[in-house]
């Protein structure tokens, strides 16, 4: 064939992919990358994305000890990050970007995991609109921990389950095997949702058990690997514990209001609208669906479901580590649920009402994040550039929440903390006190309006010898800075309450 003859046969080949391309999804698509990326480096690092810096700082047995030590999930995400850590840097838009990218590949996979259940172009798209706006994907795709990445393994898995039960063929097991068995290498509650996928399976291939016992063999081979590392990290009893000290209710709660309008939302009741949306939907779908449609709308909401179910039920045999974030890979099947449902063909003008209600709400609810600093993460680098701008003698005063405080010592580089028995000579000292908001607050996903009780005053007798020189007003914060006549020597002790001292977190300057 003739370079000419190449050229248009390779011309033709791309105007065929061309004419086959969705226009809309690609839209889509770039809507809800450009929504991840909106001020994915505005926000600092909360205490979960400070662990990812220091998991990814050392040498590589240095993550898997840490992952061992101080987490509650698998080593891979920290693995895989100090990889990217040492090839782009380990700034917040450098680590972020991962869940970014991540969270971003999530939407063409639900697209296409609507398309593999049978659905209609139309459903597809409009569940890939709903995940590129879905306020709590977009916020966990703008965290520097595992929650995007597992959020796209779970609907990838849905895909490749959904692809093995229509198809059925033996490479299709096998990949849906792999997807799932690198779901849970990267988050135990991905467990939850590969048994659901599994008898589904099994019930619409009756005749094939061996293809699906071995698509499950590599998901028991990471189960098998993981177990030692899982048993290590049981034995950190106060990794998992403070789940179990919020009451399981408000935590379902949480998890559920989560799930519609996101973590940081701007009103209380603005979950409600959602809620009655895909309501009335899921009716619309049960009084005019046609068959094929109400079938897929359960299969998938069965799935996601199980999901959550499964850990819920847990704590009733003594495991309760039932948290909104884990449950994310269960977050795309449900939406695919919704998106049935809002898309039937028989649901003309309501459906297209009903989705633009959930998109409104979606996208009020992440603009309100991403411009309002009351919704968003403690702003660490604002408190660290007040505490620089002090003399050399000088310590900044976290009084309770020190240990959630602990990104400062990442914003304030010439800065370290105050060891539990030493004494230094300061004039200066920074208390930092929290403002409080009228906003409603999530405590369990990193907020800055979580960090209560901040500011207590200075005990005596440092009281009575320094005196309150400047206050400076942040976003989210108050600094106020006190000094005295000459510098004074000081412990953690002399600085707080003995009932405060267990969390306090002292910063000094280096010297």
């Amino acid at each position: 064939m003739s370079r000419v003859a190449e050229k248009s046969a390779t011309h033709a080949r791309f105007r065929e992919l061309a004419g086959r391309a969705d226009v809309a999804l690609v839209a889509i698509v770039v809507l809800g990358l450009g929504l991840r990326l909106w001020g994915l480096a505005s926000q600092s690092f909360w205490y979960d994305e400070w662990l990812t810096t220091q998991a990814a700082s050392g040498g590589l047995w240095d993550a898997f000890r840490h992952a061992a030590n101080r987490e509650g999930i698998p080593p891979t995400y920290f693995v895989l990050m100090w990889g990217w850590v040492r090839a782009f840097g380990d700034s917040e838009i450098a680590l972020r970007t991962v869940s970014a990218g991540f969270g971003a590949a999530t939407v063409p996979v639900a697209y296409a995991a609507a398309r593999e259940l049978g659905q209609r172009r139309a459903v597809a798209r409009v569940a890939a609109l709903l995940v590129a706006v879905n306020p709590m994907l977009v916020w966990y795709s703008q965290e520097a921990r595992p929650y995007g990445l597992l959020a796209f393994l779970g609907a990838l898995s849905v895909w490749a389950f959904a692809r093995a039960r229509r198809r059925g063929r033996r490479n299709d097991y096998l990949v849906w095997g792999l997807v799932s068995a690198a779901a849970v290498a990267v988050h135990y509650f991905a467990i939850f949702l590969i048994p659901a996928e599994a008898v589904a399976l099994a019930l619409a291939r009756r005749r094939q058990p061996r293809l699906l016992a071995l698509a499950s063999a590599p998901i028991a081979l990471v189960l098998a690997a993981l177990a030692p590392f899982a048993l290590e990290q049981h034995s950190h009893e106060p990794n998992r514990q403070w789940i179990a000290d919020f009451p399981l209710a408000d935590r379902a709660s949480e998890a559920g209001r989560s799930a519609l309008v996101g973590p940081s939302p701007l009103d209380g009741r603005l979950w409600v609208v959602s809620a009655i949306t895909v309501g009335l939907a899921t009716l619309v779908l049960l009084a005019r669906g046609h068959r094929d449609e109400r079938s897929a709308a359960a299969l998938t909401a069965g799935i996601g479901a199980a999901a959550v179910v499964m850990p819920f039920l847990a704590v009733t045999f003594g495991v309760d580590v039932f948290l909104g974030r884990y449950l994310i890979a269960a977050l795309v099947p449900l939406v695919l649920a919704v998106a049935i449902c809002l898309a039937t063909r028989r649901a003309s003008w309501l459906g297209v009402v009903a989705v633009a209600v959930v998109c409104v709400v979606s996208l009020v609810a992440t603009a309100g994040v991403a411009l309002d600093p009351e919704l968003q993460r403690p702003d660490w680098r604002a408190v660290a550039g007040i505490f620089e701008t002090g003399g050399p003698n000088r310590l900044l005063l976290v009084n309770v929440h020190g240990t959630i405080a602990s990104p400062l010592l990442w914003y304030a580089e010439d800065a370290r903390p105050l060891d539990g028995g030493e004494t230094v000579s300061v004039d200066e000292i920074d208390v930092l006190a929290a403002k409080p908001t009228t906003k409603p607050c999530n405590i369990l996903v990193g907020r800055a309006c979580a960090l209560i009780f901040l500011g207590a005053p200075l005990p005596q007798p440092l009281a009575s010898v320094f005196r309150l020189e400047a206050t400076h007003e942040l976003d989210q914060f108050t600094v106020r800075r006190y000094r005295s006549a000459q510098p004074i020597p000081v412990t953690t002790a002399d600085l707080v309450t003995s009932t405060d001292l267990p969390q306090a977190l002292v910063v000094v300057a280096r010297r």
